[in-house]
């Protein structure tokens, strides 16, 4: 259902003859129409017996009001159903293709069931007519933000009577509400085979993208271990690593010092292999990376991301540069931001 706000302005003459007045093209929003009173998605009562899914991932809705029953769709957070019944427990609902019963506790209910749905999901109206204006403020002396296409979508947050207040790329703005029709709720249950079919295509696009940022991390790690290998190091020993401790040595770095020049990102790989070789720490650059309390990326899973997504390219030629021996900090083996003490390289210090 839609709500279109376009209403018909009539005029009886004497003899009561009716004369029906079409309404004027959309150019204008200055129209004073009469609104009809058809009910609005956007109003409390339009939530009488509707709900919606107040979860983290989903509800499921089941052939039967217990929890051995079987499972016949599912309500994704924040989506809307029409309630057939309630027994104080359970509800029986109907959304999209999919009727069955879903336990209470899993649902908000009338006017909050609005709210969360407003904000999890979001209102749309499809604009109805050639040049509509949106405003700045809901009226039609202020100032004109866009004029969008006939049947194009736009978010909306609330009904103010002739406008509609509406949200332009995270901006607050108003439209003439003749112009707007309002879509009924979109966001609805999915069956079994629905829901099913939807995490297949997720899962294929996951392994799509990690696939292309090996591929992209293999190609960066392979141009750094050639450019580096035709530079000569300024000092200190060649020290030999594997290809995945090549990988975690370039990931630390951008977790470490992404934001730092060339000298801060290789001054991290060399603390990492300072500490390899002093006889105070781990003997391998993984056990390094990875002994407990040592490097906050690792315990804040940022580690793990930039690993699955791979380093950028300047970080793996940081990272093969300290593996061949370049060491602005010398013995340090430690460093953090704010110390002042030791040698500061960009934002951090090195002691």
């Amino acid at each position: 259902m839609r709500v279109n706000k376009r209403g018909v302005v009539v005029a009886i003459g004497s003899a009561m003859t009716l004369t029906t007045i079409m309404a004027a093209p959309v150019f204008a929003d200055t129209t004073s129409a009469d609104v009809t009173n058809e009910e609005s998605i956007l109003d409390t009562a339009a939530w009488t017996n509707r709900v919606a899914a107040n979860v983290q991932s989903y509800a499921n809705i089941r052939s039967g009001a217990t929890t051995e029953s079987e499972r016949v769709g599912v309500l994704m957070p924040g989506h809307a159903a029409e309630v057939v019944e309630n027994d104080g427990n359970w509800s029986k609902i109907k959304s999209g293709n999919v009727e069955g019963y879903v336990r209470n506790d899993l649902l908000v209910f009338g006017e909050e069931a609005r709210v969360h749905y407003s904000n999890v999901c979001g209102f749309t109206g499809t604009v109805d007519g050639e040049g509509l204006r949106v405003r700045a403020e809901a009226n039609t002396d202020s100032e004109i933000l866009a004029m969008p296409e006939n049947g194009s979508k736009l978010t909306v947050k609330a009904d103010q009577g002739d406008w509609y207040n509406v949200s332009i790329g995270g901006t607050d703005a108003y439209v003439n509400a003749q112009y707007l029709d309002v879509d009924d709720v979109g966001s609805v249950a999915l069956s079994v085979e629905e829901y099913e079919a939807q995490l297949a295509a997720e899962a294929a696009a996951q392994a799509a993208k990690e696939a292309e940022a090996a591929k992209a991390a293999e190609a960066a790690s392979a141009s750094a271990v050639e450019s580096s290998t035709q530079e000569s190091a300024s000092s200190g020993e060649t020290a030999s690593a594997s290809s995945s401790e090549l990988n975690l040595l370039a990931a630390l770095i951008q977790c470490e010092a992404g934001g730092e020049s060339r000298t801060g990102k290789v001054a991290v790989g060399a603390v990492v292999l300072n500490r390899v070789n002093s006889g105070s720490f781990a003997n391998s650059i993984t056990d390094v990376i990875y002994e407990g309390g040592q490097f906050s990326p690792v315990t804040n899973g940022s580690l793990s991301r930039t690993l699955a997504n791979g380093a950028r390219s300047d970080c793996y030629e940081a990272a093969q540069a300290a593996l061949n021996g370049e060491n602005p900090i010398g013995s340090a083996l430690y460093f953090n931001s704010g110390s002042g003490r030791g040698i500061q390289i960009g934002n951090q210090h090195f002691y």
